[in-house]
This record gives structure tokens, C-alpha cells and sequence, in this order.
């Protein structure tokens, strides 16, 4: 074990935790988040995110969101006045009354495996934005209007389940899911999640990162499926969906499809 040190920023949003919500791990996912919820929570909420974009912009890493407050981490560690002027020049002389600058040391085991490359591909990042759609619809833009959202997920949905039925991608599937049985990667990533969820919480940066891991490991396997998927609808005369049409109709497919592939570990 070796002990590194890191110079932490903590942005407060809210004196409590509260409703508002930020999603992901990049910094893209948090500058929209916080210009979105500028209307509901506070305009102010706009120049914090363009501190957020000052602070990628100058080597800082986004570390997480607690409820109330933004982390943001820097690997060479900063004296504290020399990090309070920094944040001063950079963002204001009032800017500590919302900023907080910290040290933080770790035991780091350096001898750990190097983390899996994650999936940044195109059906990695839809699968993400649509995960449980219904729960932040006011996030998705599928290109139709928000009133005809719920209306085109289910429509998909329900033919993504007769995909599912058509014997070439059925067929697939079994295929998928016996590899998927004897697949010792998805083991051990999905140890590392459950092991990091019950020791520090769903809520630790580390922990997200784990769970990303196993998603996108997961979803680089389902997409071996998109190319059938896509001959079904040509099959079924389905030649004109948008962009948007296709992509709901694909991430319905995949998640009911990987639902079937791991249904196997409980039984």
C-alpha cells in the first residue's frame, strides 16, 4: 500500500441534500444537469456550471455528487492558500463562499489489475441515457415532442418483445447466454461491484465506476444482437424509423434481452 495525497474542491450547492439530481460520470452529464435545473433551483446554478467547465478546462477530475455538493479532485497536490487563490482568480473573490479546498490522503494498492476499458461507443451511450426512462423523462431527448415520449417507448417496447420471439434472434440469445454462464470477466467485475456496493455504498465515486464497468462490459457483449435486430425490422417492413424510433426500439430489445441472459444466475 502507498499513500498519495490529493488536493480536493467541494462546490455546495444546497445547505441539504435535495431533489435535484445529477446523473453520469462525465462532466458533460453535470453542466447539463445544473444549466436544466437553473429554472426550478436558482440561476445561479448556470455559473456554477461554468465552473465546472473552468475546472476540467484546468486538469481538475469530477469526482461525484453527494445530494448537496460537487467533488472535484487534483492529482498534484496544492498548498491551501495557493488552492483559495487559485479558485479566487479563477472564479471570483466570492467564490468561497460556495468553494471548500481540502487535502485527502489515500491507501492506494498499486498492484491492482488495470481497470477494463470502458465501452464510449455510440449503443454504449444511448443504453445509458435511456436507462429507466420512465423514471427522468424530463432527460431524454429523443427528437419528438415530450408528449409523445411515453406513447413511442411503448410502442417499441412491445415490438422489441416480438423481436425477441422471431427464432434468429431467440436463437442468439441461448447462444449469448451460455457463453454468458461460463463468462469468468463478468464474475469478477460483478464481484467487484457488489463487494465496493456493500463496502462503501452505491453512492461512492468508486462504486459508480464499478457499476459502469460491468454495464459496459455488458453492453460491448448484447452488441452482437444489433445487427439482427436490424434485419427483423427490415423483415417486418420497418424501413422508415428515425433515428430516434430505432435507437428506443434497439435499447428495449437489448434490455430485455439481457434481462433472459442473466435470468440463468438466479436459477
Amino acid at each position: 500500500m502507498a499513500r498519495q495525497t490529493f488536493t480536493e474542491i467541494e462546490i455546495r450547492l444546497f445547505d441539504e441534500p435535495g431533489k435535484f439530481v445529477v446523473r453520469g460520470r462525465s462532466t458533460k452529464a453535470v453542466v447539463a444537469a445544473l444549466v436544466r435545473g437553473a429554472p426550478a433551483h436558482g440561476s445561479w446554478l448556470r455559473q456554477v456550471a461554468r465552473w465546472v467547465e473552468g475546472l476540467v478546462e484546468d486538469g481538475w477530475q469530477y469526482r461525484g455528487y453527494t445530494g448537496d455538493r460537487l467533488l472535484f479532485r487534483n492529482s498534484k497536490p496544492l498548498a491551501r492558500n495557493d488552492a483559495e487563490a487559485y479558485v479566487q482568480r479563477r472564479f471570483g473573490r466570492d467564490a468561497l463562499a460556495r468553494v471548500s479546498v481540502r487535502d485527502r490522503a489515500e491507501e492506494r494498492d498499486f498492484t491492482k489489475p488495470p481497470k477494463l476499458p470502458k465501452a464510449d461507443d455510440e449503443l454504449t451511450r444511448e443504453l445509458r441515457r435511456l436507462i429507466a426512462p420512465e423514471a427522468h423523462k424530463e432527460e431524454l431527448y429523443l427528437g419528438h415532442p415530450t408528449e409523445e415520449l411515453s406513447e413511442l417507448l411503448l410502442d417499441m417496447s412491445f415490438l422489441s418483445q416480438e423481436a425477441l420471439e422471431d427464432p434468429e434472434i431467440s436463437g442468439l440469445i441461448e447462444e449469448l447466454r451460455d457463453e454468458h454462464e461460463h463468462d469468468a470477466q463478468y464474475r469478477d467485475l460483478h464481484t467487484r461491484y457488489l463487494t465496493l456496493m456493500e463496502r462503501i455504498g452505491p453512492s461512492d465515486p468508486a462504486a459508480e465506476e464499478a457499476y459502469w464497468d460491468l454495464f459496459s462490459y455488458m453492453s460491448r457483449k448484447l452488441s452482437k444482437m444489433v445487427p439482427a435486430l436490424r434485419s427483423f425490422l427490415e423483415r417486418r417492413g420497418f424501413t422508415d424509423l428515425c433515428e430516434h424510433e430505432a435507437t428506443a426500439f434497439l435499447t428495449a430489445a437489448l434490455s430485455q434481452a439481457l434481462s433472459i441472459i442473466e435470468d440463468r444466475d438466479d436459477e
